[in-house]
């Protein structure tokens, strides 16, 4: 896990020393982050590892950044066994590893839902729920079909309609392909508010938060 608070929100003088990396575009996250109040320092969850393009994007916009890390722990390599809902919550709970107090406005979850079965994915849901508020919005990747597969890899952003790919460290996860239907019953602490089919058979995906 890494924390990294931005200053006052003066814009970057120089983009960030990064090799030639595969970009691709964003339908949807340039709506989602103008509704972003940023006359306030944010909150962001990037469930994925800190690269120095998402650093610099936020650097713009007063800011607390918690690059969660999870596609690198075990109990995304290695799933949850056969552990109770309530025992994965609370692990998940830990890997997050945020104060209790913390309420995020932007949540960053990339693919990394498709990389948990239905019951550990409820359970995801359950530990992240607290730390959302009712104008939380978040971002994330869903399939067409089950039938579509998803290239395992790191994301960052370089512009709003703009992200970076990278190949992963990790091996490959177990992979549990979740269509947009499918999302919404099991990360149910949010809702999808727009999907975009792009041409390789996954769903872009915006949402907002369900908590009261």
């Amino acid at each position: 896990m890494r924390d990294l608070v931005t200053p006052a929100g003066n814009p970057p003088t120089a983009a960030p020393d990064i090799p030639d990396l595969e970009r691709q575009q964003s339908l949807l996250f340039p709506s989602l982050f103008a509704k972003l109040d940023t006359s306030r320092r944010l909150n962001v969850l990037d469930i994925g590892p800190a690269h120095n393009e998402t650093i610099h994007f936020f650097s713009s916009v007063r800011c607390r950044l918690h690059f969660a890390g999870m596609y690198s722990e075990p109990l995304t390599l290695e799933g949850a066994g056969e552990r109770d809902r309530e025992d994965v919550t609370r692990e998940f709970d830990a890997l997050l590893a945020v104060p209790s107090d913390t309420k995020f406005d932007l949540c960053l979850l990339w693919d990394y839902p498709n990389y948990l079965d239905d019951e550990t994915l409820l359970a995801f849901s359950d530990a992240l729920a607290p730390y959302l508020h009712p104008k939380t919005v978040g971002h994330g990747f869903a399939v067409r079909t089950s039938n579509t597969r998803i290239t395992n890899q790191w994301y960052g952003i370089d512009q709003p309609h703009l992200f970076t790919l990278r190949p992963p460290r990790d091996r490959q996860p177990a992979f549990y392909p979740h269509s947009q239907a499918i999302l919404i019953n099991l990360l149910t602490c949010f809702s999808i508010e727009r999907g975009m089919l792009l041409p390789d058979g996954r769903l872009e995906v915006a949402m907002s938060a369900t908590v009261d």
